[in-house]
């Protein structure tokens, strides 16, 4: 505690620096021999105990997703500072506040030790729920009940039968509360599952909380809702309990004008409104940074016409679920617009959006990249999903900088109104196709037809329109054929360019595929000639193949020398084994391929084969 016990060195060690012989040059720092206390070691106790709790890693229990691991970070990193100097262990141990996180898998001295140091000081108290520790959970509980009444936020993950483990939460002044009961998925809705009692917890205390996730909780829902107030993240998951009202969660909402996260997924709730009634005041929440809904179709309507967007938003992800047709509609068209700037602020603020066409059904629109965007239009038809992307996303889009991507996965091409309304989507950069197989082949060939049209009227009329006007490249995964279907419809496509008012961009091509072909599956293996000729036809600016993770855009042959053929097996052995068997394994088959192979061919010249290898490593 006194001076002495602020420096690394002992007392009689630190000696005064020599007066200087000329005061007019005084001797440097860098040539006396006298030791010197590092700059930070001279701070005072009280900055150094600031500065080590912002050096650490930070214990928002809503971050972490139950990872058994998660606050290990924060314990290693303790310790650490604790080996640094004496007085950094000093300091360290005797500050309370750093040794307040209790992990159900910490080593038990460790829990102990920070049961001590931790003095009167609010816990942080994390059970993360696993097959490892779950048995320890009713000898866990007891070791730290004598301190239970400390804990300020508190994260609890544990089996159905163990609820009745759980003490009343009643006594507490968490501000942060997260608990997730594992039950069997049979067990739905909650009037099902076998809980023989709920989680206690006061008034009082739910007052007292910023910070709520639960999830399958079985809790007093109407009493909970009625006393969550002041709320910065609100998230909730599987509740099925038909006495909560729409109106119940809208006023703790608006009970919380500084909510930054609202995550709402699996809901069973009774009587949400599909309209806007006009004395219902728009709930304007400024601060709000992340919204997930992940429920009924009419409850998410309901709830977005009554918030207002915030500028602050970076992640939006919007699913409902069963939608009436008519709701869907009146969803999209109505209670989205003023939704529909935060969309397209989160399209330009990341490399670019993409539309995924799952199958026949479902259409998606997302943006991963920077901040979150989400959007799944599956209750409309994928024409109808299309139609209000294009209105939403092609004003915005400069694809000099961005453009937007179309996913095609189970042929939906064929759908009604599909290629009527991308053919003409301007921002439509680039067209991926996964996989390509003859089950979807009619789809493909449609596609194919309309690519091949130049515009979309003939062009003796006055303006013809440019068919994918923005289109710069087309992916075709897994593919399989010759390349003569490709090969007709770029010349179709290029060949009347002077003609048309709107010049269209060069296309790019990948037919790399994602995996090796399945045994007995054989592709076939495109000439040298043919993709050379592709490479060359006007219109076409890159061609990629093969199946290559490091070095896209390789096309390699395996060639016997003995058959004078291409020797597919040997490609189909080689590959398989490099990418499924162990190290060992792939390193035998890189030596048998060098063995065997005694040619292999480049798009863009020679393949040595060392290349070979090294494509399969």
């Amino acid at each position: 505690g006194g001076p002495a016990a602020q420096t690394d060195v002992l007392p009689e060690q630190v000696t005064p620096l020599p007066a200087p012989v000329n005061s007019n040059n005084p001797p440097s720092v860098l040539q006396s021999d006298t030791p010197r206390l590092n700059p930070i070691s001279v701070l005072p106790f009280e900055l150094m105990e600031i500065v080590f709790q912002l050096a650490l890693p930070s214990l928002d229990i809503m971050a972490w997703d139950w990872d058994v691991r998660a606050c290990h970070p924060y314990m290693a990193a303790l310790y650490i500072l604790r080996r640094v100097s004496t007085m950094w262990n000093d300091i360290v141990d005797g500050t309370p506040s750093l040794w307040a996180v209790i992990c159900a898998s910490f080593p038990e001295n460790v829990i102990c030790t920070s049961l001590v140091r931790s003095g009167s000081s609010p816990l942080v108290i994390y059970f993360p729920g696993s097959w490892s520790i779950t048995p320890a959970f009713r000898e866990f509980l007891p070791s730290i009940e004598p301190h239970f009444h400390r804990c300020s936020s508190l994260a609890l993950r544990i089996d159905s039968e163990l609820v009745d483990s759980v003490p009343s939460l009643s006594t507490l002044r968490v501000v942060a509360l997260k608990i997730c009961i594992d039950v069997d998925p049979r067990w739905r809705p909650i009037d099902v599952i076998p809980f023989t009692k709920e989680i206690e917890i006061s008034d009082e205390a739910l007052e007292n909380i910023r910070a709520v996730d639960f999830t399958q909780v079985p809790m007093d829902w109407t009493r909970t809702l009625e006393h969550l107030r002041g709320l910065r993240t609100l998230t909730l998951d599987g509740v099925y309990d038909d006495t909560i009202t729409h109106e119940q969660i809208l006023s703790a909402l608006a009970a919380s004008p500084c909510i930054e996260t609202i995550t709402i997924s699996d809901m069973e709730i009774g009587d949400p409104p599909l309209g806007l009634c006009p004395s219902m005041e728009p709930i304007s929440l400024p601060h709000l940074r992340f919204i997930t809904l992940i429920t009924g179709g009419a409850f998410t309507n309901g709830l977005l016409r009554r918030i207002r967007p915030s500028s602050e938003l970076t992640k939006l992800e919007i699913r409902p679920k069963s939608f009436p047709p008519h709701v869907a509609t009146s969803f999209w068209h109505e209670t989205m617009v003023p939704w529909i700037p935060v969309v397209q602020r989160l399209c330009q603020s990341s490399s670019g959006p993409a539309v995924h066409l799952i199958h026949r059904t479902r259409c998606r629109l997302e943006s991963h990249s920077g901040d979150h965007l989400s959007l799944d239009l599956g209750d409309l038809s994928q024409a109808a999903a299309l139609r209000w992307i294009q209105d939403v996303i092609s004003p915005v889009t400069d694809v000099e900088k961005w453009g937007l991507e179309l996913w095609a996965y189970g042929g939906p091409f064929g759908n009604d109104g599909v290629l009527e309304t991308i053919q003409t989507m301007w921002g439509l950069t680039t067209i991926i196709i996964s996989p390509v197989n003859r089950f979807f082949w009619s789809s493909l060939e449609a596609l194919f037809n309309v690519l091949g049209q130049p515009t979309t009227d003939s062009a003796g009329t006055p303006a013809p329109k440019s068919t994918f006007p923005t289109l710069q490249k087309l992916v075709l995964h897994t593919w399989k054929w010759e390349l003569n279907i490709i090969m007709e419809m770029l010349k179709k496509r290029y060949s009347m360019r002077s003609l048309y008012r709107h010049q269209i961009p060069d296309l790019a091509l990948d037919l790399s595929t994602l995996e090796p072909s399945s045994r007995g599956r054989r592709g076939t293996i495109i000439s040298f000639s043919d993709a050379k000729a592709l490479r060359e036809l006007d219109g076409v600016k890159e061609v990629r193949m093969g199946w290559a993770r490091t070095q896209p855009g390789i096309l390699a042959v395996i060639w016997d020398e003995e058959k004078s053929v291409p020797a597919w097996g040997l490609a189909y052995e080689y590959v398989q084994a490099a990418c499924w068997k162990s190290i060992s394994g792939l390193k035998r088959s890189s030596r048998a391929l060098r063995e065997h192979t005694s040619g292999a061919e480049d798009i863009h010249g020679p393949l040595s084969k060392q290349m070979a290898s090294g494509w399969l490593r």
